[in-house]
């Protein structure tokens, strides 16, 4: 079951199983690494922006981009 990248909890790891989007954003996503099967570890969320850690790097988020981000719980 997918939920959007915005509902992960604090230390939770989670796949990225597809992005939900016109094709900017699809692929300004993909462009920051963040490619379907790529697992990324929520580091914040909570008020502002959400921040993940995709392998070394760490990426900020607004709300409504880490809304398109559709994942899995892993």
């Amino acid at each position: 079951m997918s939920m959007p990248l915005n509902f992960v909890g604090i230390g939770k790891f989670a796949e990225i199983h597809s992005v939900q989007g016109g094709e900017n954003i699809c692929k300004k996503i993909m462009e920051m690494g963040m490619s379907k099967g790529a697992i990324v570890k929520m580091m914040k969320n909570d008020s502002g922006p959400v921040i993940v850690k995709v392998g070394e790097t760490r990426l900020v988020l607004g709300r409504g981009m880490a809304q398109k981000v559709m994942v899995r719980e892993v």
